[in-house]
């Protein structure tokens, strides 16, 4: 007996729960703030990369003037119009130019009399790189308004309106089984001995500086690869959501909802890279290219929002939630001049927490 009088006891120390109002009863309260936390699961991003420099067109077969007359950038260097125009030196006119350069002692084969300068264009295009990332968990934070419209006993229809930031981010290192395109463009040294380190020639001609053909001959490939490096997509986003709902009570204190409404997005995404790609070129070389950048884009959106919810009471003026949501948006485009990035918010599912005070 003494011990059960002890344990009677002690649960009347424990706060009891203001007994549940039915959900028409006018003393119930209509206004509910609350903070969430919204947690976004499995949406997702991808990093395609464009080709990096410009080549130009491939020239034509056999030569002609014009074929020199163009500027062509390369990774591992450029072979361009000189300032005045290419000069036309040799049989039929062949044109060539002092305003090229090179990266590394490889590109060079200097033999008398012949010699060639080779250089390359490479752009990632399939395997392992393009494939989707899932984004990282981060929580979020929003603030939330319902307002109670009607009512009946067991049942509500109310309006919810909220406005949160969320910090979504792809982000991935290396990328061994991909595949690339690689240009490889090869020019004629016509016997100019060059330096074995890195080159870059004058775009004005004089008696003294080195002087190549400027009408390349071309290979095409696509060609295995493997890249090492990182690669990182971020969204900042800022949305405004306004849905009605409808709740029922399957018991006085435990609400069971639903909603389904717009959903307003301003967003800010950031884009950069660090990696080297490592290939051949088109007569079977390695070829090791570095490319690195960042960028950034400002985003609006619209889209559908849907969501269920569960809501416990706590007491007079506080409840508990745990809603599940889903964004049905137009994926989300990053246009940049190297790598580009799309988000698909739609692939994932919002999980928010949720203390909200009634009055």
């Amino acid at each position: 007996m003494k011990r059960l009088s002890l344990l009677t006891a002690g649960t009347c120390l424990l706060p009891a729960l203001a007994p549940a109002q039915a959900l028409d009863d006018p003393a119930t309260s209509r206004h509910h703030f609350g903070v969430n936390i919204p947690v976004w699961l499995n949406a997702r991003g991808k990093i395609t990369a464009v080709r990096a420099t410009n080549p130009g067109l491939a020239p034509g077969a056999p030569a002609t003037l014009a074929d020199g007359r163009v500027d062509r950038n390369y990774d591992d260097g450029y072979n361009r119009v000189n300032t005045p125009g290419n000069p036309a030196l040799g049989p039929g006119g062949t044109p060539v130019t002092t305003y090229f350069g090179y990266q590394n002692v490889s590109q060079v084969a200097n033999v008398v009399g012949a010699g060639t300068l080779t250089e390359h264009s490479v752009q990632l295009n399939g395997g392992d790189y393009n494939r989707s990332m899932k984004n990282q968990a981060f929580p979020g934070l929003e603030f939330a308004y319902q307002y109670d419209w009607k009512s009946g006993k067991d049942w509500r229809l109310s309006w919810d309106a909220s406005v949160g930031y969320q910090w979504f981010n792809w982000s991935h290192r290396d990328a061994p089984n991909s595949t690339a395109n690689v240009i490889t463009d090869v020019y004629q040294l016509n016997g100019v001995n060059l330096p074995g380190a890195s080159y870059d020639g004058s775009p004005t001609p004089s008696p003294f500086t080195a002087t190549i053909g400027s009408t390349p001959t071309r290979t095409d490939a696509t060609a295995l690869a493997s890249v090492t490096g990182s690669r990182q997509l971020g969204l900042h986003a800022l949305q405004l959501r306004l849905a009605p709902a409808v709740e029922w009570a399957p018991t006085p204190d435990w609400l069971l909802g639903a909603s389904a409404g717009v959903t307003l997005g301003l967003g800010f995404t950031e884009l950069s890279y660090a990696e080297t790609i490592n290939t051949v070129d088109g007569a079977g070389n390695p070829l090791s290219i570095s490319q690195s950048g960042r960028s950034t884009a400002t985003h609006v959106w619209a889209g559908l929002s849907t969501a269920v919810r569960v809501t416990r009471h706590l007491g007079e003026h506080w409840d508990v939630q745990l809603e599940a949501r889903h964004l049905l948006v137009d994926p989300i485009h990053h246009n940049a001049p190297v790598r580009s990035g799309e988000i698909h918010l739609s692939d994932g599912l919002s999980l928010a927490a949720a203390l909200s005070y009634r009055f």
